[in-house]
């Protein structure tokens, strides 16, 4: 895409900002459905996310994991067309997320090395 416009296509995903979690998910389940994306499956695993911590540690992380394995996809094939280096040192990169570094450090999650 780069290659034909110029321009770095960003992956559509909201902005996030400095609101409540409540406030987050609420504006994700909108964005979802604005987007025809509500799904019945995507609800109900939007709801085992947020209900996942209350039952175990491992079952948050599994979810966790979960969740930055279809960021991670998500993003490598949106931005397929960029130059290596923009697309490792991207803010959009969820392996540049202190969240995903931090999730890394306690389960097997091998980094790439950039």
């Amino acid at each position: 895409m780069k290659q034909l416009t110029g321009s770095i296509p960003i992956a559509a995903l909201p902005e996030s900002t400095d609101v409540s979690a409540k406030e987050q998910l609420i504006a994700t389940i909108e964005w979802l459905q604005k987007e025809g994306a509500a799904s019945e499956t995507n609800l109900k695993l939007l709801t085992a996310i947020t209900e996942s911590i209350l039952w175990s540690e491992e079952s948050y992380t599994r979810f966790l994991q979960c969740g930055f394995d279809a960021a991670i996809e998500l993003f490598d094939i949106s931005s397929q067309n960029w130059e290596f280096k923009e697309s490792m040192s991207s803010p959009h990169n969820p392996r540049n997320w202190d969240e995903y570094k931090q999730l890394a450090t306690c389960t097997d999650i091998v980094l790439p090395s950039t």
